[in-house]
């Protein structure tokens, strides 16, 4: 009886630990190069060329780099936030203090800006 009554809790505190430890903990990224024959890189990794799509990490900012023949390197960064799932694991920490766990998964931030078009200019000679 005592085994089932601390299963039944741990299930219950896992159960209410906060929105964001459901959340996957990588989220999709989109990167669209002027020229179609731009290299596209994050974090020093050959994504695809002209446009790609990926996943990166949701808690920790990552570097772009796009680079093409005849053209200056263009490199921007993604940034993280605080996500809107977040925001409701802080709310609902004041009330029941168990949520506030979320905020220590990944889940709780967001890239800020998943979405980019990235237009290089052309090398002067």
């Amino acid at each position: 009886m005592k085994t089932i009554k601390v299963f039944v809790s741990v299930v219950l505190v896992i159960s209410i630990a906060g929105c964001s430890t459901f959340v996957p903990h990588t989220q999709k990224v989109s990167i669209v190069a002027s020229e179609p024959d731009a290299k596209i890189y994050i974090n020093g990794d050959l994504i695809g060329t002209g446009r790609a799509e990926t996943k990166v990490p949701r808690n920790r900012d990552a570097s772009v780099m796009v680079k093409c023949d005849g053209y200056y390197t263009a490199t921007r960064m993604l940034s993280t936030t605080m996500s809107g799932i977040g925001v409701v694991d802080i709310i609902f920490g004041w009330i029941w203090l168990v949520p506030w766990l979320g905020l220590l998964s990944p889940g709780s931030k967001e890239i800020d800006t998943p979405n980019i078009t990235v237009v290089l200019d052309k090398e002067k000679k």
